[in-house]
């Protein structure tokens, strides 16, 4: 039965006030469409209340009326439930055509533009613009939208993407009716009963949520099954599959499923639910993993490009480099078996700690070169966190890394172990005591590996501002002094920030439609005033597919992944019209690019520019004003809170 849109409500209610008849004409250019979606229309309404024995009856005179009145206000509510009137916002109705694609993809049904714009009563224009919405969120599956000549639009792309894409949509959007109409004629509660029984059995423990994403799995599988929908497997992965343990919980599940649903599913679906399984587990028992050699070497060769493009030398963190083959092991054997997971903790990470984000993004882009797989942004999600474990552990703090210092003092062993136990108990991880040395032992080659020396006498013939004078005791004064020196220095540090920004690269009035066209103009021109190179230019872009750096608050962060260029600058774009960026709606644009010898200045930078758009609502201002000069005083003065 056709869906009962908002004009076919608004039909349903003209003919109501007119009991003695209303001509097509008349409807029609009320409504502003033609005659023949007027009839269209007509039928569709003549079918929904078929059930009601009520009829639209039709004449060249008097033109449309209800064969009755007595018993329309008693079914109205009922007949119009489900109608379009609730697609009011751009959110609901890309919700509703991702919703009628994917139930499409069911039965292989393709839907011409023109009869989904006209059952959602929208204009051809306004649903174009929201198809290309639903796109991007597609591409997250691998999955496109296809023309078949006539026949209309449909989803294309491989089957266990697709089932991957409609279980996470499904779980995005917990109380969309659409979605949940994505499973109907399954007894969830009989299935979900089956696959506890059997994990419990099986001693097979998942978390709540895990075992709940599972059920979903198997009933988009069931589903999908019925249809002759199946997951196609290649030798080599169904070896490996039924080595595992849960390959043998797969198939009693299906053993249960056909016992208990009298539902017969095909052997490949065995191989599918043991996926499911595994990815469930997040941790896999697998008889053939990826070869631990292999992976420390990779781990070694991306600590070595981090330590490159980042200046943060991470090659003796053991702890890092233990968690991090222990991971990666795991994920590339994950991705192996095509086995796609969610992670909840995605946009926390990205704005949260952008520092170890990158490094997770600079991870993903050399696993992708050595191994030859792609990386979503979920599994760098999970690669970053190692990184902010590290950052954290070592005592970078907005990426300042752990200083190497040197204690001179000259008051006997027993001060100066006191000394250096009190330095490490103020500054934990934050400085690393190299070495306790006598005033005669230092000289300008002491200076050239360490970062600062706390001395407690004065050193002769040597000058330097690496030199910080203390007390023997140190007191109070010496703590405050080692901190604003050391780590603070914030008003020097926002000087240093504020020359990112220039008035030259401040663009606003701008019409562009895409992120791609933002990025390029912003690109082009930085390279046009020698800020930046082909190179970054092309880096831009390669982040951006990776992870959009949409933030929310109608504002993007693009940047490059590394940069060799020897100028920082932050560009700021603001548009007319917000355009779509990923997951948000986008109207202003910055574009971060940090020189390597000011990496230290990454987080930071990212860190205060996230908190003005966040805190401070600092884009309602930029685009109120669209000025250079207002923007740059509030943002200083932000920062200095």
């Amino acid at each position: 039965m056709a869906k009962i849109n908002k004009r076919r409500k608004i039909i349903f209610d003209m003919l109501k006030s007119h009991p003695q008849g209303l001509n097509g004409e008349a409807i029609s250019q009320q409504l502003g469409v033609s005659s023949r979606t007027i009839r269209s229309d007509i039928k569709a309404l003549q079918d929904a209340l078929e059930k009601y024995n009520i009829r639209i009856f039709s004449s060249p005179t008097k033109g449309y009326r209800f064969s009755q009145f007595e018993h329309l206000s008693s079914i109205e509510h009922e007949l119009f439930k489900d109608n379009m009137s609730n697609l009011e916002t751009s959110k609901q109705r890309i919700n509703y055509i991702l919703y009628k694609l994917l139930a499409n993809t069911l039965n292989d049904i393709s839907i011409t533009q023109n009869d989904l714009a006209e059952e959602m009563y929208i204009s051809l224009s306004t649903l174009k613009i929201h198809l290309n919405e639903v796109k991007n969120i597609l591409k997250k599956y691998d999955l496109k939208i296809t023309q078949y000549k006539t026949k209309g639009i449909k989803i294309s792309g491989e089957e266990t993407k697709l089932r991957y894409c409609i279980v996470d949509i499904k779980n995005i959007h917990l109380e969309n009716e659409f979605f949940q109409d994505l499973i109907m004629n399954i007894d969830i509660n009989l299935l979900d009963d089956i696959i506890k029984k059997v994990l419990s059995e099986r001693k097979l423990q998942l978390t709540d949520r895990s075992q709940k994403k599972l059920c979903m799995y198997i009933a988009i599988a069931i589903q999908h099954s019925r249809n002759n929908k199946t997951v196609v497997y290649p030798s080599s992965l169904t070896s490996k599959i039924e080595n595992t343990f849960e390959y043998s919980v797969a198939k009693e599940i299906i053993e249960n499923i056909y016992n208990q649903l009298n539902i017969d599913l095909s052997c490949s679906e065995v191989y599918y639910i043991t996926q499911c399984l595994l990815a469930s587990k997040k941790l896999i028992d697998v008889s053939e993993s990826t070869n631990k050699k292999h992976v420390k070497n990779l781990v070694n060769i991306i600590l070595k490009e981090i330590h490159e493009k980042l200046s943060i030398d991470f090659t003796n963190d053991e702890y890092l480099i233990d968690g991090l083959t222990l991971h990666l092991n795991i994920a590339l054997t994950r991705i192996q078996f095509q086995m796609n997971i969610r992670n909840e903790l995605l946009e926390t990470i990205k704005n949260d700690y952008p520092l170890a984000f990158q490094m997770g993004v600079i991870a993903g882009k050399i696993v992708e070169q050595y191994d030859n797989i792609k990386i979503n942004e979920n599994e760098i999600g999970y690669i970053a966190l190692h990184f902010g474990a590290a950052l954290s552990r070592n005592g970078i703090k907005e990426n300042i890394q752990a200083k190497n210092i040197i204690i001179v003092c000259s008051s006997g062993l027993g001060i100066s172990v006191l000394l250096k136990a009190k330095v490490e108990e103020y500054f934990h991880n934050r400085l690393n005591v190299v070495k306790v040395l006598p005033g005669y032992e230092v000289n300008e080659k002491t200076l050239e590996n360490i970062d600062y020396i706390l001395s407690t006498v004065p050193l002769k013939n040597i000058a330097s501002d690496k030199i910080i004078k203390i007390n023997r005791m140190l007191q109070k004064e010496d703590v405050e002094n080692i901190e604003n020196k050391i780590f603070h220095k914030k008003d020097t540090d926002l000087m240093e920030i504020t020359t990112f920004f220039n008035k030259d690269n401040f663009y606003i009035d701008k019409d562009f439609e895409t992120k791609e066209e933002c990025i390029n103009f912003l690109s082009n021109e930085a390279i046009k005033k020698g800020l930046m190179d082909e190179t970054s230019k092309k880096s831009v872009f390669e982040r951006e597919e990776i992870s959009s750096t949409s933030i929310g608050d109608l504002t993007a962060i693009p940047h490059p992944i590394a940069t060799d260029t020897k100028k920082s600058f932050i560009s700021i774009l603001v548009l007319n019209k917000p355009i779509m960026w990923g997951d948000f709606l986008v109207q202003v644009v910055f574009l971060l690019n940090i020189e390597k010898s000011k990496a230290n200045l990454w987080e930071p930078m990212f860190l205060k520019l996230y908190n003005y758009i966040k805190e401070k609502n600092g884009i309602n201002s930029l685009l109120k004003n669209k000025s250079y000069d207002m923007f740059l005083k509030e943002f200083i003065s932000f920062s200095q809170i």
